[in-house]
């Protein structure tokens, strides 16, 4: 797309469709109920579900695998027993360990351009899919043939859904006052867009800046009752991620961390007391402190999900 006609669609799409214009122009949704359908230069090439459709389909323990540092000295192994999320390129440690995740989430727009391996073999691995609309445009590009899989689902932000206009924040935080699925941090009303917690998939979900607090969300609106992130280091570790590959620069969480992440979590705790569901952080030197999100290690974390896996 040249330089003329990115100017000219940008116009067109206007100030409250700016979340769209990263897409590719051939690329658009025609949003259902429960189900969109993908349109790939002026053709229907997709039928695919949105996340909610999966509310409440599952019980019991997840664990939660995110990229961080730490992850690579965890035996991946030792999950075989139990339910997953792979986040983003999380799917190269399952590889290795010659396991399938549950479910993936990969809703870094860098990941579908640099990584393109790890998107291939999340929706080849059979799990759960859940892609942003920007993924699913650049799959499109790429090779759309892999939409046909039935394993994909559109999973999106509160305040940036395709074919719907941004939401302003005062609006946001009007609709947020009286409800009891969203929790917002008062002391931060300028960030409600982007910071939050969401229990309703159907409403959309807060980015707070990294793929783990979307998990945070996904996991007990699925149905989860307990959630174990593994390699949820936050920079506390360093800034590499686990398989330390220099074509996907990693995000700087210590720039992101205040307020974007901690904030989440803050509110993912809030919503864990109101809704009586855990989360545990598994990565012993993770910026993210113990009082927000409770550190164990991956022995105690076993233990609890078997105990539960045997109620």
């Amino acid at each position: 797309m040249n330089k003329l006609t990115s100017i000219f669609r940008r116009l067109r799409l206007g100030e409250k469709f700016k979340h769209q214009y990263s897409c590719h122009p051939d690329f658009d949704i025609k949003r259902g109920t429960d189900r969109c359908t993908i349109i790939w230069k002026g053709k229907a090439i997709a039928d695919i579900a949105f996340a909610h459709t999966l509310r409440h389909q599952y019980t019991g323990a997840c664990f939660t695998v995110a990229t961080g540092p730490s992850l690579a000295d965890v035996n991946l192994k030792q999950l075989a027993a139990f339910e997953t999320i792979s986040l983003n390129c999380a799917i190269k440690k399952f590889k290795d360990a010659d396991l399938n995740p549950t479910h993936c989430i990969i809703v870094d727009r860098r990941v579908f351009e640099n990584q393109w391996a790890c998107v291939r073999d999340s929706i080849l691995s059979g799990a759960n899919c859940f892609f942003s609309y920007v993924g699913l445009s650049r799959i499109c590009e790429r090779e759309p043939e892999l939409l046909q899989h039935g394993n994909i689902f559109l999973i999106e932000s509160i305040s940036r859904k395709f074919g719907v206009p941004r939401i302003s924040k005062t609006d946001l935080l009007k609709e947020a006052a009286n409800d009891a699925e969203i929790f917002l941090d008062a002391k931060f009303p300028e960030l409600c867009r982007a910071v939050g917690y969401s229990t309703n998939l159907k409403k959309g979900l807060f980015s707070g800046k990294t793929v783990a607090t979307w998990a945070t969300q996904l996991a007990p609106a699925l149905g989860y009752q307990q959630n174990f992130i593994i390699g949820m280091d936050l920079g506390g570790t360093g800034k590499k991620h686990f398989y330390a590959d220099g074509n996907h620069a990693p995000p700087d969480f210590m720039r992101d961390y205040e307020p974007y992440i901690r904030v989440c979590f803050e509110q993912a705790k809030r919503a864990s007391l109101a809704i009586g569901f855990e989360v545990y952080n598994l990565s012993k030197d993770s910026t993210l402190p113990h009082e927000i999100i409770p550190k164990i290690t991956i022995e105690q974390a076993l233990d609890l999900a078997t105990v539960h896996h045997q109620k």
